[in-house]
């Protein structure tokens, strides 16, 4: 048989294990949950962008804080026609945590959504990003869980060719 102590000893151990693998998951699901909503944000502008080439109109990316993202084409001669109308989930918004540097695009890290002075977007029928007057556009988006730096994410564009990069933060530097 086995002693009392020893008895205690092993499951105190046990306890011990479990907590930090409960902490260790925690983290893990955190982060799985922020890449998801990257994902899907990810996958709304390229929609705007891709359609805008295929069907040779101006498509229209709208964000709206705390987590919406509206996709519109322009249509010809004048009026919009809603495309796709996606929430962040998981909790997730557009968020830029304070003390973080921007990503190494460097568009801009000015707030959650960085395209200048809009939170609207446009791509071009040939798949660049320009701003409501026209003029091409570099920006980038910021998301994540508020109070959670470990589910910093970021979205940019580069305007001149509506190249799209997703960026993590690792808790030292941005990473692709």
């Amino acid at each position: 048989g086995f002693s009392f102590m020893e008895i205690v000893v092993v499951v105190a151990i046990i306890g011990i294990m479990g907590a930090l693998a409960a902490g260790v998951t925690m983290t893990s699901v955190n982060a799985s949950k922020a890449d998801s909503s990257t994902s899907a944000l990810m996958n709304v502008i390229e929609l705007a962008r891709n359609q805008s080439t295929s069907q040779r109109r101006d498509f229209q990316v709208i964000f709206t804080a705390p987590n919406q993202i509206q996709v519109f084409r322009l249509d010809l001669p004048s009026g919009s026609t809603l495309i796709a109308n996606r929430y962040l989930e998981n909790g997730q918004t557009f968020t830029r945590f304070g003390g973080l540097p921007d990503t190494p695009d460097a568009f801009g890290h000015t707030g959650a959504i960085a395209f200048g002075s809009t939170p609207t977007i446009r791509f071009t029928t040939d798949g660049s990003l320009v701003d409501s007057s026209g003029d091409v556009l570099n920006g980038s988006v910021f998301l994540g869980v508020a109070s959670e730096v470990g589910t910093a994410r970021a979205i940019t564009i580069f305007g001149a060719t509506g190249l799209i990069h997703s960026w993590k933060w690792n808790g030292t530097v941005w990473v692709n």
